[in-house]
């Protein structure tokens, strides 16, 4: 039963997080070359940013909790420092979602800059970059350089968590962008 869910949890989350990419680079092309379906992105983002960020958030922290929980992969350091950077991101984003407080935005960046660091840094590792660096970093049995899975070649669970972290950035730039020109009277 538990190679049935990982094998599903895997396929899914690693198929919603090739989408997301694809999505990303999609948004960054409509960004940088069409004026008027830019302005709709940004309208769009300014209305709806943060369910944006409270459902980008919550798939990662069911995600994370789905393979360390059900699936039984143990998170390393590495893996925890970063669930350290996310998770309050979900409890901040509840309570402005609750008080409509777009402010809020500015204490997510941080976390997730942070968290983005070491997501990056671990999926080099993964991928076979060492730094230098001897020895590892190990948690619970859990190894940073272990692979679990691979998906479409790149994928892997600190990408995943990678990929969540630069979404909540790039909403972000997004959401002040919008901001800006309204407050400077561009729109």
């Amino acid at each position: 039963m538990t190679s049935f869910i990982q094998a599903n949890a895997t396929s899914t989350i690693g198929f919603l997080t090739l989408l997301s990419n694809i999505i990303f680079v999609g948004v960054l092309v409509v960004i940088l070359s069409h004026a008027d379906s830019r302005k709709h992105l940004y309208n769009f983002v300014h209305k709806y940013i943060l369910e944006l960020l409270f459902f980008g958030i919550l798939s990662a922290v069911v995600g994370s909790l789905v393979y360390s929980d059900i699936v039984g992969f143990l998170p390393c350091d590495l893996c925890w420092w970063q669930r350290i950077f996310m998770y309050p991101q979900l409890v901040i984003v509840a309570l402005a979602l609750y008080r409509k407080d777009k402010s809020i935005i500015d204490y997510l960046v941080p976390l997730s800059v942070m968290g983005a660091v070491l997501a990056l840094y671990q999926s080099f590792v993964q991928w076979g970059f060492s730094f230098g660096v001897t020895g590892g970093c190990v948690a619970v049995g859990g190894e940073c350089a272990k692979v679990y899975f691979t998906q479409y070649s790149y994928i892997t669970i600190p990408f995943m968590s990678l990929t969540v972290f630069v979404y909540i950035i790039a909403l972000k730039f997004v959401y002040y962008h919008k901001s800006w020109k309204l407050k400077n009277g561009w729109e």
